[in-house]
């Protein structure tokens, strides 16, 4: 599934602290075609993003060291323009905390196990909105 038009490969970090999902989720989507680096918790994410510069985080919620969430926070604190990039992950319960954060961000939020077809299908929307923001000069 070659992402088609793509001039230059957009790059896509994935944050999960299972080693067998984050594997499956980033040979996926560099088979689309992306560019792709991996972290096992939102602190390495936090490294990673400085030197990787991701056009999109695909980040699971709960994880060990600093959650999805805060991972969200502090990258968008330091780089507004996150707050557009960021596709969230989950496969345990969201409580209503979470719950109301989820919708503060507007962000997608896939429940595993989802089907690839679905990640695909958000991801090709998010580098779509990602171009058109380009074109019309928004970041």
């Amino acid at each position: 599934m070659k992402k088609r038009g793509q001039s230059k490969a957009k790059k896509i970090l994935i944050v999960d602290d299972e080693e067998d999902i984050a594997r499956l989720v980033a040979d996926f989507i560099r088979e689309m075609g992306f560019e792709v680096a991996s972290a096992n918790d939102g602190w390495e994410a936090l490294s990673i993003i400085e030197s990787f510069k991701p056009d999109i985080v695909v980040s699971d919620i709960h994880m060990p060291k600093i959650d999805g969430d805060e991972l969200y926070r502090r990258k968008v604190a330091a780089t507004p323009s996150y707050s557009k990039r960021f596709i969230f992950m989950t496969g345990s319960g969201i409580d209503l905390e979470m719950s109301r954060f989820l919708r503060s961000t507007g962000c997608v939020v896939l429940t595993k196990p989802f089907e690839f077809q679905e990640l695909a299908d958000v991801i090709e929307k998010k580098v779509e909105e990602m171009q058109r923001d380009e074109i019309t000069g928004k970041s």
